[in-house]
């Protein structure tokens, strides 16, 4: 009884921290914190075109601003010689509240999700982790291959297991500031096959992590 009376004591304290983390007022971070990090060549691709004066090619709607309530989005199209391209998003936040499950998204853009399922990549700075990959198609056009990653404050996990990510990391430093991304990778062009897509996304997230010491 008393052992549980401990760890009811210990959780409600938590809770309490970080309750009163969510009402302490942190200076927000610009977006170009998370535009400066981006890569601008990656495997034979560069960015096409470099717009906003920044590390970007286009930006998101007014909507997915107020939707998700990100630190930021960085959205590039990066594009070989022979003109293959690839799509790249990254999205940082400070809650699961800046990140969405990319089936719905992808659904109300009008794709049809060919296939859907849960798979691993191998990297050299972070192993093997897990990707929700997706093959989506617009109606008369075809295929194309498409990555979501989540990495929250405790590292890469699945989509659902990253709310637990940033509620251990708030238990474990509720006052610190704390930062999840996803990261979105799609072949525009359906000459970008899954292997040339993975190839892709493992060089950029090891490069991009090498290049930020760790923080991106």
């Amino acid at each position: 009884m008393k052992k549980l009376i401990v760890v009811l004591v210990v959780l409600m304290a938590s809770m309490a921290a970080i309750s009163y983390m969510g009402q302490r007022k942190t200076d927000p971070l610009p977006e170009s914190w998370v535009e400066e990090k981006m890569l601008t060549e990656n495997d034979g691709y560069v960015l096409r075109p470099e717009s906003f004066d920044s590390k970007i090619s286009y930006k998101m709607d007014k909507t997915t601003y107020d939707l998700l309530k990100p630190i930021g989005i960085a959205c590039q199209l990066m594009e070989r010689p022979d003109g293959k391209q690839i799509d790249v998003v990254a999205i940082a936040g400070e809650s699961m509240e800046s990140f969405h499950d990319q089936r719905v998204c992808f659904n109300a853009q009008g794709w049809e999700l060919m296939v859907v399922e849960e798979r691993f990549i191998e990297t050299k700075r972070h192993g093997k982790i897990p990707v929700s990959w997706m093959t989506i198609r617009k109606p008369g056009a075809l295929p194309r291959e498409a990555m979501y990653i989540f990495r929250h404050p405790e590292g890469f996990s699945s989509y659902d297991q990253a709310k637990w990510g940033f509620l251990k990391s708030k238990i474990k430093a509720p006052f610190q500031r704390q930062i999840g991304y996803s990261y979105r990778f799609i072949g525009l062009t359906p000459d970008v096959d899954a292997d040339q897509l993975v190839e892709f996304a493992v060089k950029y997230l090891d490069t991009l992590d090498e290049n930020t010491n760790g923080v991106m």
